[in-house]
């Protein structure tokens, strides 16, 4: 908690899922970025073989479908890799409770242990750093900060997206609010 924002970590994730429950669905596709000092210095993509059907409307929205994750890897076998690449850094994602329960719920499946690491929003300080824009959804937040994604629901695409409005934030949060650490961010979010 005590960590300088420019040495801690920031694991940015986004998930592309078969729908809205952890419990009956999964990931059908995941990123995460490594953030520190402001650079993205590390990443990890890959599809997710959910292993069921993918919704029409999932398939419509982020173009994956069954055929595209038949061969992926499985949240059995993607687990150990996520949770080695996450470590002890900082969770952090658009709407961080979604994607979270997610990854928990893979790396469950996985037999792995779920994760206890702290956890950054941008949604959340999106609303305290942005009140007067009317929607904080990643679209319009990136749109608002001139932040342009090249792959909308698709991981990747997000979460570079998220990185980008992460490290805008964390120079806003140090520049304009004093804050020099990861716990003065879980304060202020």
């Amino acid at each position: 908690m005590n960590r300088s924002l420019h040495a801690a970590t920031f694991v940015v994730v986004d998930v592309e899922t078969t729908g809205m429950s952890v419990r009956e669905g999964g990931i059908t596709e995941i990123a995460m970025l490594k953030v520190r000092n402001g650079l993205i210095f590390d990443e990890f993509v890959s599809l997710v073989n959910p292993e069921i059907s993918i919704p029409y409307v999932i398939t419509h929205l982020t173009g994956i479908d069954d055929e595209m994750v038949a061969g992926a890897p499985t949240a059995a076998e993607v687990a150990p890799v996520i949770q080695e690449f996450l470590g002890e850094d900082i969770f952090t994602a658009h709407n961080a409770p979604f994607d979270h329960g997610f990854v928990n719920g893979t790396l469950v499946r996985g037999d792995c242990e779920p994760m206890t690491n702290i956890i950054v929003c941008t949604c959340k300080l999106a609303r305290r750093l942005m009140p007067r824009l009317p929607s904080k959804s990643l679209g319009p937040l990136a749109e608002a900060m001139g932040i342009r994604n090249h792959q909308r629901h698709r991981a990747a695409g997000d979460a570079y997206t998220t990185a980008q409005i992460l490290i805008k934030f964390l120079e806003r949060l140090e520049n304009e609010f004093d804050v020099a650490d990861v716990g003065g961010v879980m304060k202020f979010q």
